[in-house]
């Protein structure tokens, strides 16, 4: 047997008592958490969970286990199962500038025989850390849904922009360096955009190869296809659509991510394209009242 450590840490912008309370309050854990939930909250606590937000446990009652560990504002441990392997959570808390860094642990008894069982058990605590992040930022939460056969993110904001400058800022790489990419070059003609991107990702450096434009209908509809941003080959690719429409005296902006092979592939994507849209919502204004 090889068990599956794997741990992942998230800085949110609240202090360790209210993040502490999120983890164990049930109006809370059924805001960012899951569809269902039952806990006493208190050390040996019986704690329960359910239903399509959270992945293996889509009917009542779930998991059933105890709160191994329960420090307030400090640390909680439960038992969640994956995949036919006994597991255990850790939820560590410790102050981090004015917020606090959350580090979620969870560790398998062995190696669930699935394809990219550490990734799936990486997104699956970015999902909802993410999640849990922006629960406490006071912003909505779009829960994934594990029972979708099609899982996707969508997401839209206003631009305070006609549609033809916020088509610029989708397509001028000058304009896409500022919200999204890194020395962009753009080829509407071979219909290609690279974004210039490198990183290293568990050790060894991923460069993100040139992505395809599938559709461009300007000013109106950009449809790209999306690679696996730990670099993964064999992961098939996804497709991101822009759409824009006139709202007014500014301009309505819709985004469709989807093409994921298994809904805990969304990962962190929507907490990700949500600051991505706010960066993309001010550069496009800007744009527009310098132009």
């Amino acid at each position: 047997m090889t068990a599956l450590d794997v741990s992942y840490t998230y800085t949110i912008a609240a202090p360790p008592d209210r993040v502490f309370r999120a983890l164990t309050d049930p109006a809370d854990l059924t805001v960012w958490f899951a569809e269902g939930v039952a806990i006493d909250a208190r050390p040996g606590g019986a704690f329960s969970f359910w239903g399509r937000h959270t992945y293996g446990t889509p009917a009542h009652p779930g998991v059933q286990t105890r709160l191994h560990t329960f420090e307030p504002d400090r640390e909680i441990a439960f038992d969640w199962p994956l995949e036919g392997q006994a597991g255990r959570v850790t939820l560590s808390l410790a102050p981090k500038d004015d917020g606090t860094a959350v580090t979620a642990r969870h560790v398998l008894a062995d190696t669930p025989a699935i394809g990219r069982a550490r990734e799936l058990v990486d997104d699956l605590w970015r999902m909802h850390l993410g999640a849990l992040g922006t629960h406490l930022s006071g912003q909505p939460v779009a829960l994934p849904d594990f029972a979708d056969p099609h899982p996707q993110v969508k997401l839209s904001i206003h631009v305070d922009a006609p549609r033809t400058a916020v088509w610029r800022t989708l397509t001028d790489p000058a304009l896409l360096d500022q919200w999204l990419t890194k020395a962009a070059v753009i080829d509407m003609e071979a219909g290609t955009l690279d974004f210039g991107w490198r990183y290293e990702e568990n050790g060894r450096e991923v460069v993100v190869p040139p992505m395809q434009l599938l559709e461009i209908v300007e000013p109106a509809r950009l449809v790209m296809e999306w690679r696996d941003w730990r670099g993964d080959p064999d992961v098939p690719h996804q497709r991101v659509t822009w759409l824009l429409s006139e709202d007014g005296d500014g301009t309505r902006v819709d985004l469709v991510h989807d093409g994921f092979t298994r809904a805990v592939d969304i990962s962190d994507y929507p907490w990700g394209w949500r600051w991505f849209l706010q960066q993309f919502r001010t550069v496009g204004e800007a744009a527009a009242a310098n132009s």
